[in-house]
């Protein structure tokens, strides 16, 4: 499991936690703070200089909407983000849910089979 799946994996289960008390403790205020300052200096947050785009994730997603998909797994590789890094990272930072038609599980199968035969070789 990589940093970032372990720092959202945290995270979730603090949530999990809010909802079923009700209310957030100071002390899981902020460690939640302090995970998502980690999950800032991951590679999918690398800010980058884009018109666009802040994050490297945005950029590869930006160019998987586009049917760009070849392009955005050369680049995952190039960036050593991998499959499971980049989904998380739509998970948990696609607020407005854009890309939830497109990353179906047949999609992100399709991805992490040409991730591996490109950028594990």
């Amino acid at each position: 499991m990589s940093e970032q799946a372990k720092i959202l994996a945290e995270m979730q289960e603090i949530i999990m936690t809010i909802l079923k008390n009700g209310s957030a403790s100071e002390a899981e205020a902020n460690r939640i703070d302090e995970l998502e300052a980690l999950l800032h200096e991951q590679k999918c947050y690398k800010e980058i200089d884009h018109e666009e785009y802040e994050y490297q994730g945005e950029e590869i997603a930006g160019l998987f909407a586009t049917d760009h998909s070849m392009e955005a797994i050369d680049k995952m590789c190039e960036c050593e983000i991998t499959p499971d890094d980049f989904f998380g990272f739509i998970a948990y930072h696609d607020e407005d849910e854009e890309f939830t038609e497109l990353f179906t599980d047949t999609f992100i199968a399709e991805v992490e089979k040409v991730y591996q035969s490109k950028c594990k070789s």
